[in-house]
């Protein structure tokens, strides 16, 4: 797990001197790290009823006792982060290389800030006290943030960094300010101190801290209207390190969640607060259609990736909102949260295969063609057929489509809140049911979304000398991308084995059986929801998986069937023109129709340009430019930057530079403390 620190540093000091081997060292160290850390994270989730490994680490302060402890939560996250690190490791070292990034200094600061960024996720899932999480918490964010901004040439990657960083301190502010809160009324800093603190408190206090440290993971996680750095980072760093921050660093952000949520604060035993369940839940669904609606309009690659992990998010919100409202609610409810608390987790490591496969086959658009313009595109399937096949299998599955990973959680989840509805009954289960059918309304939209961005990269002929001349990624990239694509295939055909990893999570959270024991009841092939529960239903993935495959090889073979001659084609009639690229189906013209649908959401803007030389009837050259707008960036963070911005220069305008000034604001200050907190 510390693998990625040590060679990090290692790298980083021979970088001065030979920049390739360190590239290739510090990589080899994350990969060797993450294959042990994939292999402790098994030995614990294999054995559900075995005590949590626990190390306390040297008292290097006095007022707190470090440790590491991993527990059956922290060991599946541990292996979320093992699969995505270990794919970037072995996809990292040839996609740098072909960006220039062998440099001496970037290259030493390259796989330092990836060494720490890995590591520091890794040790932070294991962290058994306040204080290391916090130090590991901010090491992870600076490292992140150092590798979003590697590319400093570019102006857009550092607002980029800085909006991220502003953001990412503000919800540490509010993750330390709970943690102090528990450490103060335990006195200590270790997690069972703060887990007994916790448990004593009245359920106001004890929501307060909920939504405190909730909004401040939520931050991280992407939940809207909190994402909006999500869509400028995420593109701005490289690829490989796209894929660990949305695949896995906004999972670090949700185990906190279920960390604060199902342990540190839970009511011993008892129901959670409705209050938890019910905003976890609406904010998951309103973070699921908001992301995908917002990636239809994207026409950079990335950024429409990065939209589709505030999408996936949600759905990982929604689950986990539906346990939080119907655990201890009694024997059937329990068994649905078991469900849905099991869907969540299970859509975590699905979101990490695919988001980590598809950021992975951006970067090797990117690495061939340098550019993430869908309109500069297309072609690409001809001239890169390994990384097309492999995108094109990443996109079948985040659009939810069976027989692959993302169909599997995403039926788990709607079944969950079918079956919630009717256990919450009254308003309450009318709004789990609306929830339902807003999932089901994303994973259509997602599934044209991918159809849109796979037609405009890859299909077509190319727009682009970039894209005309594109060759095919090294063997060590596609391997990197073949890793996970093997991952979202074994995790969709054959999930019920996947369960027995979940038992030791959901158990613990939840209580009673584990995931196995509610989802496969049939056996390891069948997945079924709750079956107790007034409602059932059971689907076999394998025999779907079977059915494709039979399908795909009959359309082939009618396809290389010989027929007769073909009847005597002609060129396409352009009205007298060439026809070219240009006449293509444009990603524009595809996004056109959901985006009048939600023009009050888009807020779509637009400009024209007419070039009229001689005469206003007859036009020589038209340019057109279109964007939509997102509200939560628009009208609420940029009123808030005006205000900082007036205010900073009210201050400015005040500062004369003479000390007497200054004096007196001092004293003008301490006489208004005096008058609001002094006593009598």
């Amino acid at each position: 797990m510390s693998g990625g620190f040590a060679s990090g540093a290692l790298a980083s000091l021979l970088a001065a001197r030979w920049p390739r081997l360190a590239i290739r060292l510090g990589h080899l160290g994350v990969l060797v790290g993450a294959i042990a850390g994939g292999a402790t994270a098994i030995d614990v989730l294999a054995d559900p009823s075995a005590p949590a490994l626990r190390i306390e680490l040297p008292r290097l302060m006095p007022l707190a006792q470090l440790a590491l402890r991993v527990d059956s939560l922290s060991a599946f996250f541990l292996l979320v982060i093992s699969l995505v690190a270990a794919a970037a490791a072995i996809y990292g070292p040839a996609y740098l290389e072909a960006h220039g990034a062998m440099g001496r200094g970037r290259a030493g600061a390259h796989v330092l800030a990836l060494g720490v960024f890995v590591g520091s996720m890794s040790l932070l899932c294991c962290a058994g006290d306040a204080l290391s999480f916090l130090v590991l918490w901010e090491a992870m964010t600076l490292a992140s943030y150092a590798l979003v901004v590697s590319e400093t040439h570019r102006d857009e990657n550092v607002h980029a960094g800085l909006l991220y960083i502003v953001m990412a301190h503000i919800g540490t502010a509010l993750i330390a300010f709970v943690f102090v809160t528990l450490a103060e009324l335990g006195n200590g800093t270790d997690f069972d101190v703060l887990r007994t603190a916790g448990h004593g408190l009245p359920d106001g206090v004890r929501s307060g801290l909920f939504f405190a440290a909730f909004a401040g993971f939520g931050v991280k996680a992407g939940v809207v209207p909190l994402h909006v750095w999500l869509p400028h980072a995420h593109p701005a760093a490289p690829s490989h390190v796209s894929a660990l921050m949305s695949g896995v660093m906004l999972k670090v952000a949700v185990y906190g969640m279920l960390r604060f949520a199902f342990d540190l604060l839970a009511p011993g035993g008892s129901p959670l607060p409705a209050s938890w369940g019910w905003t976890v839940l609406a904010l998951g669904t309103l973070s699921a259609v908001i992301g995908v609606l917002y990636a239809l309009q994207q026409h950079d690659l990335k950024r429409l990736l990065a939209f589709h992990s505030v999408e996936n998010v949600g759905i990982i919100l929604m689950g986990s909102g539906l346990a939080m409202l119907l655990v201890h609610r009694g024997d059937s409810a329990n068994r649905l949260a078991t469900l849905a608390l099991a869907a969540a987790l299970l859509h975590t490591l699905n979101h990490a295969s695919f988001k980590g496969l598809l950021f992975l086959g951006a970067g090797a658009v990117v690495c061939r063609t340098h550019v993430r313009n869908l309109e500069d595109l297309g072609g690409l399937a001809r001239r890169m057929p390994w990384t097309s096949g492999l995108f094109l299998l990443g996109a079948v599955a985040i659009s939810a489509l069976p027989p692959l990973n993302g169909f599997v959680s995403e039926w788990m989840t709607f079944q969950a809140l079918l079956g919630g509805g009717s256990q919450v009954g009254g308003g309450g289960g009318l709004f789990s049911v609306f929830a339902a059918s807003m999932l089901a309304l994303t994973g259509g939209l997602a599934a044209a979304c991918f159809v849109k961005a796979f037609g405009a990269t890859f299909l077509g002929r190319p727009r682009s000398v970039h894209a005309e001349a594109a060759i095919e990624v090294p063997r060590s990239m596609i391997c990197g991308m073949l890793g996970l694509a093997l991952a979202c295939v074994a995790l969709g055909v054959v999930p019920g084995y996947a369960m027995a990893l979940l038992d030791g999570p959901t158990s613990s959270l939840v209580g009673g059986p584990g995931a196995s024991a509610v989802v496969t009841a049939r056996g390891p092939l069948v997945l079924s929801s709750v079956g107790g529960a007034g409602f059932g239903a059971a689907i076999f993935m394998p025999a779907i998986a079977i059915l494709c495959v039979a399908l795909g090889i009959a359309a082939w073979i009618m396809r290389a069937w010989p027929r007769r001659p073909a009847r005597r084609s002609a060129p396409t009639w352009t009205c007298g023109f060439t026809p070219t690229s240009r006449f293509d189906y444009s990603a524009t013209a595809f996004a056109k129709p959901l985006r009048l649908i939600f023009a009050l959401l888009y807020r779509p803007r637009r400009q024209v340009e007419r070039e009229n030389p001689d005469s206003p009837y007859i036009i020589k050259r038209m340019r057109y430019h279109g964007d939509v707008v997102d509200l939560a960036e628009t009208a609420v963070y940029h009123r808030f930057q005006n205000a900082i911005t007036s205010v900073a220069g009210a201050i400015r305008a005040r500062s004369t530079g003479r000390i007497h000034g200054y004096i007196g604001y001092v004293l003008i200050t301490l006489l208004i403390v005096l008058l609001l907190f002094g006593k009598a």
